[in-house]
């Protein structure tokens, strides 16, 4: 399976499970404490998986540098955001959602480094001729 495939999985069943975790969460909060600790930093996750593998599914062409720039650009903004919120009076500073977005840094980089996506380009020629 090519790295594309892999990030067109990604994408589709995080953009799912983010939905259902937003729709749902209001549910399962108060059950467990694992559970809430949960229910509360995967969305961090989720959304960095969610707009990288949206990038890779979705570009005209994709180069290992490319991808490699797009995820540590996410994860910054991210983090950016994350620890932004500590100065907002209204939002709230968690160190979960920083440990994952961390994650889903490392899980991301880790499938780049184990399957690169080379220069692919989204076209009937190129699939044509590979």
């Amino acid at each position: 399976m090519d790295n594309r495939a892999i990030h067109l999985i990604m994408f589709t069943l995080s953009a799912i499970l983010s939905l259902a975790i937003k729709l749902n969460r209001e549910v399962y909060i108060g059950i467990n404490g694992g559970l809430d600790v949960l229910l509360g930093s995967v969305m961090s996750y989720l959304y960095v998986v969610i707009l990288v593998s949206g990038y890779v599914t979705f570009a005209h062409s994709v180069t290992n540098r490319k991808l490699r720039n797009c995820i540590i650009s996410i994860t910054c903004g991210a983090l950016l955001w994350e620890v932004h919120q500590a100065f907002i009076p209204e939002m709230y500073f968690d160190w979960k959602d920083i440990v994952a977005t961390l994650l889903a840094f490392t899980v991301l980089m880790l499938i780049q480094h184990y399957k690169p996506v080379g220069n692919s380009v989204h076209s009937s020629a190129a699939i044509g001729n590979g």
